[in-house]
């Protein structure tokens, strides 16, 4: 069973770039580009890992 990694930043760029290695590794990745809709996917399922970008438009990875 592979682990369910969430990817959330709000460069396409990065998203994509992370899905591809984290999917070639194996991975399930979903990928969210802001915060609502990051908290949408977590509300129906729970992954593993979080990566988050700190610096988004809509809020911060922190708080």
């Amino acid at each position: 069973m592979s682990g369910h990694i969430l990817v959330v930043d709000d460069e396409v760029g990065i998203r994509e770039l992370l899905s591809e290695i984290l999917t070639d590794e194996g991975y399930d990745v979903h990928l969210a580009e802001n915060a609502e809709s990051a908290r949408a996917f977590r509300s129906q399922r729970r992954p593993d890992l979080v990566l988050l970008d700190i610096w988004m438009p809509d809020t911060d990875g922190v708080t």
